[in-house]
Parts: structure tokens; sequence; C-alpha cells
């Protein structure tokens, strides 16, 4: 599968890429800094522009059967620059290329048990509020008006990523609720959120929505 990959050198980009890899996929990544890629080969290739460039961006999609987004907006500097563009920008992008596009999301919006999103709740870091927010609007908007043409999914992670932690290749799914394990914690470790990501990729369970994964 060809796979256009964003924000491929993040914590939780690269390994999703290294996942992809694993997997025989063909991947061309956008970076702004070769040299930070985490993988080589020659199942890699890369591109150097901004994802926020839309007529880059609609080139670089060109003949990707689908895109994988997972660029964080954490930068105070770049407010212009939010998760609602950035969505929007992307979308446009896949849908022109005729690729599904699986981008990530974030835990912030996910349902607790007390019936509001979790970054409703007391206690929600209010460091964390600002991107929380902005993924937040950027799934309702996807949802209200993405493309008709454009097959799209979202995967909200678990408050709690733990870098550390081994691949398993084990993990829970829920449509818009936030996984609880036995334990009491919301957790996973990265490199299953990168499993889960890429079985998405290969077989999508969940068009047009978003999508929670966790332990």
């Amino acid at each position: 599968m060809r796979v256009l990959m964003l924000g491929a050198t993040g914590k939780v980009g690269a390994p999703i890429l290294q996942e992809l890899l694993d997997r025989g996929h063909q991947v061309t990544a956008v970076v702004r800094d070769p040299t930070r890629l985490p993988a080589q080969g020659p199942s890699l290739q890369h591109r150097i522009g901004d994802v926020f460039d839309a007529a880059f961006l609609a080139d670089a999609a060109r003949g990707a059967d689908v895109v994988v987004c997972s660029v964080a907006l954490r930068d105070a500097a770049q407010r212009d620059r939010t998760p609602v563009a950035l969505m929007r920008g992307v979308g446009r992008a896949a849908a022109g290329a005729d690729a599904r596009l699986v981008a990530m999301g974030g835990a912030g919006s996910l349902r607790t048990a007390a019936g509001v999103d979790l970054v409703d709740t007391p206690g929600f870091p209010e460091v964390a509020k600002p991107e929380s927010l902005g993924f937040r609007a950027a799934l309702h908007d996807l949802v209200d008006s993405a493309p008709a043409d454009l097959v799209w999914t979202v995967v909200s992670p678990p408050p709690a990523i733990e870098i550390d932690s081994p691949r398993t290749g084990a993990y829970r799914t829920a449509d818009d609720d936030l996984l609880i394990d036995a334990e009491g914690a919301s957790r996973i470790s990265v490199a299953d959120l990168a499993v889960a990501v890429v079985d998405e990729v290969e077989n999508p369970k969940h068009p047009r929505r978003r999508f929670a994964v966790g332990y």
C-alpha cells in the first residue's frame, strides 16, 4: 500500500512510520528536516515541505492510497496553524488524490463515565487544553464539513501513552468512550497505538468516524 505520512518524526508518528515499514508498505514522509527521520530503507522516501501548503500537499498526496496524519500542534507561536485548518487541508489533499485519511486525534474529546468529555472534567491539565480543544473542534469539523468523497477516520488515544512500554499487539477499541483498563488506568504503549493505526490503514473498520483505542 502507498502511504503518505505526515508527522513521521514525532513521538507517536515515528512508531507509526516504523510499523508501516515493518509491514511492507511504501511510505513517503513529509518532513521539514529529513535527518530527523527515525527509519531508513528502500520502502521509505521523503519530501521536504509544509503540511499547511495546500499546493504542496495536493502534489505529495498524488498516487497515495492512504494519508496518515500524526501532526502535533503544540507550538504557541503557531496559533494560526490550528487543528481545524490542518485537517481541512489534509482532508482536501486526500480527497483530491482519492485516498483515505487516517488521522490521530486527541484524548480530550473522549466521553468519560460522567458523561462529559475528558477535556471538560475538573483537573484536566490546563497546559493541554488548547491542543485538546483544537482537536475536538477539528473532529467536529470533519463530521460536519468533510468533503463528501473523503473517507476519513480519526484515532483517539488514551491520555497516557507509554513511550517505553513494549509492543504486545493487543488493544481494545470503542466509539467515543474513554477506555479504562482493569487497574483503572486509561493507557496504551505507543507501539501498540501504532499497531492500532496501521491495522486501520490495512483493514478499515471505522469509515467517516472516530474511534478510541486503549488497553
